[in-house]
């Protein structure tokens, strides 16, 4: 299996000069859904589109940067181009319902639940075909024993953008399309093994 500083270090040839693009289309894509929530938070209804809204953002995000670490032409349009079908609904209700359930039990089985299914998404995204429960038990075996490399690169990623706010938000920049397209090369290599 390849390194987290590998993983991290392969995203430069592919981002070389593209960071500013890929961070303006990651950074809406996400805060999207929380600028809509922002004008009614209290509104049930509201609440779960926007909930819905995210499963289809979710796979779109996973596909933008699958086709980035590949090396392929990208635009702002990919990220909304699987606004179709059903299936990131459930997949985004399912995965937040079962991260929720085990995080009420105990923070640590929401953690390993979170990780066991993070790469339903990515699946989706690359097998638009794939179903719901097929979806997530490919995760649950490609993470089996995975786990500890996602949560290690998670942790060095939150680590990186809490030193982020010392640099007033500049960093980000470069982290977050680093990491994003660390997360698809993640995949690709755990989907290869």
């Amino acid at each position: 299996m390849i390194s987290n500083r590998d993983l991290v270090e392969k995203t430069k040839p592919v981002l070389k000069d593209f960071y500013l693009q890929v961070f303006a289309c990651l950074f809406l894509a996400s805060a999207l859904p929380q600028i809509v929530l922002s004008l009614s938070p209290t509104n049930v209804l509201l609440n779960l589109v926007v909930v819905c809204v995210s499963g289809y953002i979710q796979v779109g995000i996973a596909l933008y940067c699958l086709e980035i670490y590949k090396g392929k032409e990208v635009n702002l349009s990919m990220i909304f181009s699987r606004f179709n079908g059903y299936k990131p609904i459930i997949f985004i209700l399912l995965y937040s319902l079962i991260v929720v359930l085990g995080l009420i039990l105990l923070v640590v089985p929401g953690i390993i639940l979170g990780l066991m299914y993070s790469q339903v998404f990515f699946i989706l995204a690359d097998d638009p075909d794939v179903g719901v429960i097929e979806a997530f038990n490919m995760s649950s075996k490609m993470m089996k024993n995975n786990m500890w490399q996602l949560f290690m690169l998670n942790l060095e990623a939150i680590l990186y953008f809490i030193a982020g706010v010392f640099t007033l938000f500049i960093w980000w920049i470069w982290l977050i399309p680093r990491y994003s397209v660390a997360y698809a090369g993640f995949y690709e290599a755990i989907k290869n093994e």
